[in-house]
């Protein structure tokens, strides 16, 4: 799931794309979409710029020009704007081969790393909102720290009547997602993951060894957020000191060099984040697609003693094709290789029928 570009100012002078020698990330503060694309480039040492347009995406301006409609977008050398992280990182994993991968060469080991992705994406990022929003203390703070990010300095009464309309739409957005019992089972998920992670990093670097995946930076996106908003900061620092640093170094690893560890040192520590993903993520995800599916708004779902509710998404319904697709593209032999690991961490059930989509689902592919 990507962030969904908010239009709060005055138009921006129009900006015309124009080749260039690098790559030029637009995103911004608060985004953890923005963040997760500027550490992947930083590791994997791709010449870019980091551009927070002023003014937002307004009536104008190159945000709007790019017509994306969500951030961050990228615009490559030869001038072409894209958007959407995952496929993006695939892109330039075709683009740039063999240059600081973040895909582990096992094609079975690349899916589990896009399974843990997928989570932090999809699943966390309401965890991270939730928190966010969730009372005046958080809305006030990052209303106003994600908002002079975009604007830099503005007179008070325009910069007050911005917050309240930017915080009014948020609130509204967090209504939905922490609807019945999702706010309890989020802050459950929340805790479960962060225990997961600090047993984690007390052993290894990154989650497949001494080089970051692409799981750690669908991770790091969100909890990037996480060590800054005062709510879910306030748990992450009392609950995870040592994920919390790991999170601000993973930032920029671009001086990181090290090589993915063998199965049997990293399998006990991802286990517990595969648990997770059968456990919440999947089901989850299965369900908003079903809601897709079956043309409903909404439908339930009970976790652990909770009962979601989980909204029909159409961009969720892609992401579980997806993984579906990448599994079956497996041999048999890679397969086999991990579906005991699946089967054990009650994911294996939401991969094996699939594709399950009686509505079209596109390659995966930039936006």
């Amino acid at each position: 799931m990507q962030a969904t570009a908010e239009a709060s100012a005055a138009a921006a002078p129009m900006v015309t794309a124009a080749p260039n020698d690098r790559y030029r990330l637009l995103g911004g503060p608060g985004s953890p979409y923005s963040l997760k694309m500027r550490a992947l480039l930083r590791y994997r040492r791709l010449p870019h710029l980091w551009i927070v347009p002023r003014g937002y995406i307004g009536a104008g301006g190159e945000l709007a020009e790019a017509s994306k409609g969500i951030i961050p977008v990228l615009q490559y050398p030869d001038g072409a704007y894209r958007a959407d992280t995952t496929p993006l990182i695939y892109d330039l994993e075709r683009r740039h081969p063999g240059v600081r991968s973040v895909v582990p060469e096992d094609r079975a080991v690349a899916l589990l790393s896009h399974l843990i992705e997928d989570m932090g994406d999809e699943l966390l990022v309401s965890a991270m909102f939730d928190l966010r929003w969730g009372d005046e203390a958080n809305q006030r703070f990052c209303a106003t720290r994600q908002m002079y990010g975009w604007l830099g300095p503005a007179e008070p009464a325009d910069f007050s009547a911005i917050i309240e309309r930017f915080t009014r739409r948020q609130t509204k957005q967090r209504a939905q997602v922490a609807a019945g019992d999702n706010h309890a089972g989020l802050m459950a998920f929340y805790e479960a993951l962060l225990d997961a992670m600090e047993a984690l990093v007390q052993h290894m670097p990154y989650v497949f060894g001494d080089r970051p995946a692409l799981a750690d930076f669908g991770l790091y996106g969100q909890l990037s957020q996480c060590a800054i908003d005062p709510s879910a900061s306030a748990i992450f620092r009392e609950r995870a000191p040592r994920t919390y640093q790991w999170t601000q170094s993973l930032d920029d690893a671009c001086g990181v060099e090290g090589d993915w560890a063998p199965r049997s040192i990293w399998e006990p520590h991802v286990r517990p984040l595969l648990a997770l993903v059968g456990q919440y993520h999947l089901p989850l995800l299965q369900t908003s697609h079903d809601a897709v599916e079956q043309g409903v708004q909404q439908m339930e779902r009970l976790i652990e003693g909770h009962c979601w509710l989980v909204h029909g998404q159409r961009y969720k319904h892609k992401c579980l094709v997806w993984l579906q697709r990448e599994w079956q593209g497996l041999t048999l032999a890679e397969q086999d290789s991990v579906r005991g690991l699946l089967t054990e961490t009650g994911c294996m059930p939401f991969l094996a029928d699939g594709p399950t989509a009686q509505l079209p689902v596109p390659e995966m592919a930039p936006l």
